[in-house]
């Protein structure tokens, strides 16, 4: 575990970079997701610090989600007092998997189709941190 006056010495270098960063690619500010959960509030609280409070933006993207998760991420922006926006990504979700289910039973040169297979384990958990990081890029700086 670090000692206090180094992990200020590690935050205070994280904030510079960010800074020097979004300077360096000529964007004004930056999009977090938020969470609500402890990694997004630490980003946005060093975003905010890095480059003002309206040069931050933050988006929920619930899908399949508890709403006391919305309810968290609504808390840190406000504490920030940057922007939040929320984007529901459960039919963004639901239609994609019942596409993919469709595809992965049908063969469609020969239009024959084949008994439906489940998606496994892993691509289904897959899919939402996708939806959720193209969904950051539709709104820019």
């Amino acid at each position: 575990m670090l000692e206090k006056d180094e992990l200020i010495k590690q935050a205070e270098g994280a904030i510079a970079w960010i800074k020097e960063y979004v300077k360096q690619i000529g964007a004004k500010g930056v999009v977090v997701g938020n969470s609500g959960g402890k990694d997004s509030a630490t980003v946005i609280a060093m975003a905010t610090k890095a480059l003002g409070k309206e040069n931050v933006v933050t988006v929920s993207m619930p899908c399949h989600s508890i709403f006391h998760d919305f309810e968290d991420a609504k808390l840190v922006a406000d504490t920030f007092g940057v922007k939040f926006l929320k984007v529901d990504l459960t039919d963004t979700y639901n239609e994609l998997e019942k596409a993919i289910h469709i595809s992965i039973g049908q063969d469609p040169l020969k239009e024959e189709v084949f008994p439906i297979k489940e998606l496994s384990k892993e691509a289904t958990i897959n899919i939402k941190p996708r939806l959720r990081m193209t969904t950051l890029y539709g709104k820019e700086f």
